[in-house]
């Protein structure tokens, strides 16, 4: 969390072999995902699931890899596995639903997977830039401004974040809708997702 890569890792090398649970396994996947590392994380992902096969976190994980290569069929189908096997729900996992329901054109399941992410915690940054490209699509301009708002209230966090062209592509269209509604008044598939990752 401290983004100490090289101590993460040397901690995670002391772990003694029959010690490598879960837990080890959760822990090195997102060690090799936050270096950016994708062919050696694909690797840990691909045997992380081997072992433990119904790990909902190894899956929403390993479905923001797929993202990361642009395979967002096999990315959605990993996000659901994580929806499905998780015996939680976690908020990462609904968020991902939501913006594989908008990538899909499926506005309303997208509607429903953001509203219970935001049933379990206040939205995060990429929860809240979901829910302002969810609420463009569906032409609702005045609750965009309150999003983008909410967003621009910590936009340090927007601009350093991996999300930083999806906040520039949305802050465009918001702006571009406020100057002329007339060409905006009704729902559209315009996104901002595209390009971006989970």
């Amino acid at each position: 969390m401290l983004g100490q890569w090289g101590v993460a890792k040397n901690k995670l090398d002391q772990i003694d072999i029959t010690y490598q649970g879960r837990d080890y396994w959760r822990l090195l996947s997102l060690y090799w995902l936050s270096i950016e590392d994708y062919s050696e994380a694909f690797l840990v992902h691909q045997k992380a699931l081997r072992k433990y096969p119904d790990d909902d976190f190894v899956w929403n994980n390993y479905g923001v890899l797929l993202g990361q290569k642009e395979h967002w069929d096999e990315a959605c189908a990993a996000f659901e596995k994580a929806g499905a096997k998780g015996l939680i729900r976690r908020q990462s996992v609904q968020i991902n639903l939501s913006r594989c329901a908008i990538r899909q054109n499926q506005v309303n399941l997208a509607e429903i997977y953001l509203k219970q992410a935001k049933e379990i915690a206040d939205l995060p940054l990429i929860g809240l830039m979901t829910e302002l490209n969810l609420v463009l699509i569906q032409g609702s301009n005045d609750k965009a401004r309150l999003i983008f708002n909410n967003i621009q209230a910590d936009k340090e966090t927007a601009r350093g974040s991996v999300h930083f062209d999806e906040y520039n592509c949305l802050s465009r269209h918001l702006i571009a809708r406020e100057t002329d509604p007339t060409l905006y008044s009704s729902a559209s598939n315009f996104t901002c997702l595209n390009g971006s990752r989970y």
